[in-house]
């Protein structure tokens, strides 16, 4: 399955291919994931996390959406230098996807199998299905390490 992940509408069939009911989305100031919840309706909660703050305005919206606004959000996986370096082989939104997804996990917003979204100045450019549940978690020391990646939707060529 490799939907048009740039539409909300390539979102909304990828969740409803694999029954996901949460989507986690890096938005810098919120109108990714207002963009996104609103596409999705009431079938998915959407989680929008930044590491800055969102205008009065934008959480107002998210608010009337039901949407969690996780603002000033510590990037962990940033902090971890190995980690980021390595991830950002894939290209920066794959990162910024597992950060926000790892985010997510410590904060408890997650359980099984959700899908992590991040993008640019052009819209969603990737996506990916998550599963809280590493196969091999006690392998695995570190808690933002834990999370099992089943499939990348979508994923920028890296240039």
């Amino acid at each position: 399955m490799t939907p048009e992940i740039n539409t909300t509408e390539g979102l909304l069939k990828a969740t409803e291919a694999r029954g996901i009911s949460n989507v986690v989305v890096a938005s810098r100031g919120g109108k990714t994931a207002l963009k996104i919840a609103e596409a999705l309706g009431k079938k998915v909660h959407v989680i929008s996390i930044t590491e800055f703050s969102y205008s009065d305005d934008v959480k107002k919206k998210m608010k009337k959406l039901k949407m969690a606004p996780i603002e000033n959000a510590d990037l962990v996986i940033q902090d971890l230098r190995e980690m980021n370096e390595t991830l950002l082989m894939f290209g920066p939104g794959v990162k910024t996807a597992l950060e926000v997804a790892a985010i997510a996990k410590q904060r408890g917003l997650v359980d099984g199998e959700f899908i992590a979204v991040s993008g640019g100045k052009k819209g969603i450019d990737t996506a990916m299905v998550l599963d809280t549940v590493h196969p091999e978690a006690e392998l695995v020391t570190e808690p933002v390490k834990q999370l099992a990646i089943k499939q990348i939707i979508a994923s920028p060529l890296i240039k």
